[in-house]
């Protein structure tokens, strides 16, 4: 006897769950990211507004230009971060896009093979109908053997109405995948040009930038404010490092994580890292740590870290492998990056821009993080990097790997 055209279908049917399930698994939770960046996204850009209002209010007023050049320095730290969370999604919509057209490309496979042997299955069922299930039941040998046909036949037209109803859902997803992909194409266009819209702004602004440094840089008297201003900076930095022991039972277990499925080493005590750091980028020591003196104005001001002369745009690199927890705007700092790097080891890379990184995100030894930025603070281009361990500022280069 032939096997029952509900059994031959059970592969099929299981076929379109195992292959459709991960994959649509996987487009379920590159949508949950996607759509916890919005968040973000939109963060960055009240932040970024609010800062085009108070720039707008200084220049109408005339006065002020340290302030100014300070808001467009903010201004531009807050675009290029908003660019790269614009670019950031523009990838993911890419993938998801990509995962909806071939989820529904094999869904119209499936939908088709479906059909085709639904076709033949009410074929089969219209043809016997009549005669064949009737007899089949007339014929049996006894009431049990006629019960149980009977049964049987229900079973069949049991399975046949699930089956319908199953190319029916199928088809009911298959249009909502169709609607999202739809939407996703429309979503990574207006991120697209977005995007394009901010790196506009961002040249102008740039560019206002260095017109803004000339004119200060001809005014000495502002020397005396930058020192106030990083000595607050300083300060505020300190409140962040501060802050950040909140929340480090939580990270230090992410990252152990992290390192376990990296089959990464442990140490038992941050000290085994001195002396063995990679230098964060390359260049020539122009500041180092503890006490500084300025013989123009006569002060002696306290450096938290080393000064690291280079060219803009060079490469900034994490010297140990840690979770990026801040990605901020402090006035003399620039654009600051911070890693946690566990065993309450921090690093912290300042005056860069174009940062390759986000919040929240592990991080290997030696990945790029940033680009040196172009203004160095009103002076040397430079990087400003310092090492903190157990809330205590440390000498980086005590830190660092001695250079021959």
């Amino acid at each position: 006897m032939r096997a029952p055209v509900r059994y031959a279908l059970l592969p099929l049917v299981l076929m379109l769950t195992l292959l459709a399930g991960q994959t649509v698994q996987d487009l379920d939770a590159l949508d949950r990211r996607i759509e916890s960046k919005q968040d973000e996204l939109q963060g960055l850009r009240d932040e970024i507004r609010l800062y085009e209002r108070r720039i707008a209010r200084q220049e109408q007023a005339e006065k002020d230009a340290l302030s100014i050049l300070f808001n467009l320095e903010e201004r531009i730290s807050l675009t290029s971060r908003l660019i790269k969370a614009l670019e950031s999604e523009g990838q993911q919509l890419t993938t998801a896009i990509n995962l909806t057209q071939r989820l529904i490309r094999r869904g119209e496979g499936e939908i088709a093979a479906l059909k085709e042997k639904l076709s033949a299955r009410f074929v089969h069922v219209y043809k016997q109908r009549r005669s064949s299930m009737l007899e089949l039941i007339l014929t049996s040998d006894n009431w049990n053997q006629a019960a149980y046909r009977a049964k049987y036949l229900k079973v069949a037209a049991d399975y046949d109405r699930y089956l319908t109803n199953k190319v029916k859902s199928e088809i009911r997803r298959l249009e909502e995948q169709k609607r999202k992909l739809a939407r996703d194409r429309i979503r990574k266009q207006e991120a697209l040009r977005e995007k394009e819209r901010e790196e506009g702004l961002l040249r102008k602004n740039k560019s206002e930038r260095q017109r803004q440094i000339a004119k200060l840089k001809q005014d000495r008297r502002n020397d005396e404010r930058l020192l106030v201003q990083k000595r607050r900076d300083v300060a505020e930095l300190e409140r962040i490092i501060a802050g950040l022991e909140f929340d480090r039972d939580k990270r230090a277990k992410e990252l152990a994580e992290m390192r376990r499925k990296l089959d990464l080493a442990t140490v038992a005590d941050i000290s085994y890292y001195r002396g063995k750091l990679p230098w964060p980028t390359g260049g020539r020591v122009i500041a180092r740590f503890g006490q500084q003196r300025n013989p123009e104005l006569n002060t002696i001001t306290e450096n938290p870290g080393i000064d690291i002369q280079t060219s803009p745009g060079t490469p900034v690199k994490s010297v140990l492998d840690g979770l990026v927890t801040t990605i901020t705007y402090i006035r003399t700092y620039g654009t600051t990056v911070i890693i946690d790097h566990g065993k309450d080891l921090y690093t912290v890379y300042a005056l860069v821009e174009d940062v390759a990184v986000a919040e929240g995100q592990y991080v290997d030894q030696g990945q790029l993080i940033a680009h040196v930025g172009a203004n160095g603070g009103l002076g040397t281009t430079k990087l400003h990097f310092e090492v903190w361990a157990n809330q205590v500022k440390q000498d980086p280069a005590a830190w660092l790997i001695t250079l021959p």
